[in-house]
């Protein structure tokens, strides 16, 4: 069989799936698809299984392995989700899939799952600015706010070095919790505030490139606030570089700024690897379980 692994990554606003060999991503399988967070529960499964198929094609893998945000049951492969993806909420997402694919190559195989940022930060640190490193921060900006700490090639989710989890995303800033301020609906709701229309992160930074004085306030303000959370907990764990991923990080110009005026010591650089961190992210947490068992955890899920 095949060494390669069928790597998922699902966001709220894409699916994008690939083969995954020993030596990276096999650009000939990658399929990508748009979906809306805000789907039904059949249409957003449909979605990601017909991605995954059209990207395994004829060809056999070893392993799926999806790379999703939270909140998530890993090990279990049940969502949780309330806001975004809501419609999934108590889904069995491994039934779902597997309901999906009954003649198909990943009918049988094992299939895995890790947290979207923790898969974005073992990419980073596998094959982009984090190779080579020993201790790397990942942060993905999109729908959501997520994080990813690695020390020495695996995945920290407790300790006194990272936040509870490993999670940025619900650490405190603006009387509230970053998920809701650092994200894409954060922005949108900060453009409003400031007198703004209600427009997207990408119809935001459009404007603010554009000179809109109200679009580039609100992205100084996302960098400044980005960097105030990131702060003391970047300060405890000392990383080499801290990667920030996701489609946020596109408006790397409008933001970066003012976050670096805020961590003038730390090394920051925008992902090059973009999509592709996260799948080779999850297609190595997935190498690293051992056995068979379907619907289990990439080790990051699993607090050390």
């Amino acid at each position: 069989m095949s060494r390669s692994v069928l790597a998922l990554d699902i966001g709220g606003t894409h699916v994008t799936a690939a083969q995954v060999s020993p030596a990276g991503v096999l650009r000939d399988t990658v399929v990508r698809h748009a979906v809306d967070s805000g789907w039904s529960a059949d249409r957003l499964l449909d979605a990601w299984a017909g991605a995954a198929r059209a990207a395994a094609g004829t060809t056999p893998c070893a392993r799926v392995a999806c790379a999703i945000p939270g909140p998530f049951d890993y090990p279990g492969g049940i969502a949780h989700y309330e806001g975004k993806l809501a419609a999934l909420a108590g889904h069995d997402v491994t039934a779902g899939l597997r309901a999906r694919w009954p003649a198909s190559p990943l009918a049988t195989v094992p299939l895995t799952y890790v947290n979207d940022a923790v898969a974005f930060a073992l990419g980073e640190a596998a094959a982009g600015h984090g190779q080579g490193a020993r201790r790397v921060i990942g942060i993905t900006l999109g729908t959501g706010f997520g994080s990813g700490f690695i020390a020495d090639g695996q995945p920290v989710t407790g300790g006194p070095d990272v936040p509870p989890g490993g999670e940025v995303r619900l650490l405190p800033v603006r009387g509230g919790v970053a998920d809701d301020h650092l994200s894409g609906p954060g922005l949108r709701r900060a453009h409003v505030a400031s007198g703004g229309d209600a427009l997207d992160a990408r119809e935001i930074a459009a404007r603010a490139a554009q000179g809109d004085a109200r679009a580039r306030q609100v992205f100084h303000d996302f960098g400044h606030d980005l960097g105030t959370v990131l702060a003391p907990w970047a300060e405890r764990f000392g990383p080499d570089v801290i990667v920030f991923g996701g489609q946020i990080a596109r408006a790397w110009p409008l933001f970066a700024p003012a976050l670096a005026n805020v961590l003038p010591t730390m090394t920051l650089a925008r992902s090059t690897l973009l999509d592709d961190a996260n799948l080779l992210g999850a297609a190595a947490a997935a190498r690293a379980i051992p056995g068979p068992a379907e619907a289990v955890t990439a080790r990051s899920a699993t607090p050390p």
